[in-house]
């Protein structure tokens, strides 16, 4: 079941370090202008929602409901709209530069000069949508996408990959992720001193036994007590993406501009997991 917040809620709550929004009820909110780079809004509806010219750089939009909404002039570049519902939206000038669109729908909508430079259109359902003055340079697509009739896909500079090439996915290791840690550490560090990073560095961890492994001294340095090459499953960057989020947190409470910082310097985990898809 959807749960409810208004527009204030969201952007405060934001501001304050939140990230997590996931599976709201946020029709027709009024979210225009609004500042949410790396938001997660996750299978939220927010049908007829007005997020003219709002930031949603690097957001989780995925399984999303736009049905109607206007996202006029938005930044969704780097966003992961995988399966979202954008059905007769208003997404005119809307930034998907590098974007995942994979079978998202955008049957009907309106994307008058829209980019989707380097866009991951796999799947998309790009039927009866409006598309003038679109780039599209440098976008995937698969047999599965959806274009209307006479649409050229590669004379706009489009590249046709089979679904096992998409699906492709570098390794990442343990200690690619430790490092990723420690360099969000280092940061805090500089703010709150050693001996206070070590201890929000305990008191956020996710009560997960593997996650016991870890350990860090006042020099923000992590120990690991295995194998620092071995590639991390998906369940295990999860984890540490919870203990990230809930570090930044504790840690934004004295340095309040941490969390736009760390996405500035782009070392989210799910940045780091973008990073390494093909």
């Amino acid at each position: 079941m959807l749960g409810n917040r208004g527009s204030v809620d969201i952007q405060t709550e934001y501001n304050q370090g939140e990230r997590d929004f996931k599976k709201l009820q946020l029709r027709r909110i009024d979210l225009k202008g609004s500042k949410l780079k790396g938001i997660n809004l996750s299978g939220s509806d927010l049908s007829y929602a007005d997020l003219r010219d709002a930031d949603l750089s690097n957001a989780n939009l995925s399984n999303c409901y736009f049905n109607e909404g206007n996202l006029s002039g938005a930044n969704l570049s780097g966003a992961n709209l995988s399966g979202a519902y954008l059905i007769k939206a208003y997404l005119t000038k809307v930034d998907f530069k590098k974007a995942i669109l994979k079978e998202a729908y955008l049957t009907g909508s309106f994307l008058t000069k829209a980019n989707f430079l380097k866009a991951d259109l796999s799947g998309t359902f790009l039927n009866g949508a409006h598309l003038n003055g679109a780039i599209f340079q440098g976008a995937v697509y698969d047999n599965s996408t959806r274009f209307d009739k006479g649409f050229d896909p590669c004379a706009l500079g489009m590249t046709l990959i089979s679904s096992f090439q998409n699906s492709v996915f570098k390794k990442i290791s343990i200690g690619d992720v430790i490092t990723n840690f420690e360099t969000i550490a280092n940061i805090t560090s500089h703010y709150l001193g050693g001996t206070i990073t070590a201890k929000n560095f305990e008191d956020s961890r996710p009560d997960i036994e593997w996650l016991q492994q870890f350990s860090m001294d006042k020099k923000g340095k992590i120990s690991f007590g295995g194998t620092m090459s071995n590639q991390a499953t998906m369940m295990q960057l999860k984890w540490f993406e919870k203990w990230t989020n809930a570090f930044i947190k504790k840690s934004s409470v004295i340095i309040q501009d941490l969390p736009n910082i760390i996405e500035e310097k782009n070392l989210t985990v799910e940045y780091l997991i973008k990073k390494n898809a093909a």
